[in-house]
């Protein structure tokens, strides 16, 4: 299983006009107080350059969890089993809160009805390392995912939903796009910031 361990992040880079290792480390999860069993760990982002500086991506990383336009994000998540998260006994706004802290903008985008459903500017490879997830679309529509499975999202409404017995960890590659490029992608009334 992947869940618990932290991931090993290798970058490479140049000097000298050669190739070599930039950086080496393992880069731990943030385990969510309000969700039991929920990890999450931001692993890269780039803002459009060819190559980027290591200590520049930490200090950046936390800003925001959606990419600039042209720029991409690299995260890891592991969703608990859906009856191990329902078992948390934390108020919605303090889930909410925590939410908004861990993963500024992107939070932002999820619905305010708690089925986790949200849409993004983006377009996101989503890679599944280990158990089970279940993708959420409209009209009730749902795809079952097994490791090694991979999802391209185009800026789709969608939520994910762990209905297996063991926690499941994914990878998600999300570059960032232009809202114009997007054609005719739904919005999201309800966010967890919104007026309503």
């Amino acid at each position: 299983m992947v869940t618990g361990k932290g991931h090993r992040r290798v970058v490479t880079g140049h000097r000298g006009g050669k190739s070599v290792v930039l950086s080496d480390q393992r880069r731990e999860p943030y385990k969510f107080r309000t969700v039991v069993g929920f990890e999450h760990t931001y692993m890269w982002s780039t803002d459009g350059s060819l190559e980027s500086d290591p200590d520049t991506v930490e200090q950046e990383l936390p800003k925001s969890a959606l990419p600039s336009v042209n720029g991409s994000l690299l995260h890891v998540v592991t969703f608990p089993p859906a009856k191990t998260a329902a078992s948390s006994t934390s108020d919605p706004s303090q889930v909410a809160e925590e939410y908004l802290t861990r993963v500024p903008g992107l939070a932002d985008t999820f619905e305010h009805d708690g089925s986790q459903m949200h849409t993004t500017q983006t377009v996101d490879y989503s890679i599944l390392l280990d158990g089970e997830l279940w993708l959420e679309l409209d009209e009730g529509e749902t795809v079952h995912l097994s490791a090694g499975d991979i999802v391209v999202q185009q800026a789709t409404r969608h939520g994910w939903c762990n209905k297996g017995e063991h926690a499941a960890t994914i990878a998600f590659v999300m570059l960032g796009v232009s809202p114009a490029s997007l054609g005719n992608s739904a919005s999201n009334p309800q966010r967890w910031n919104s007026e309503a």
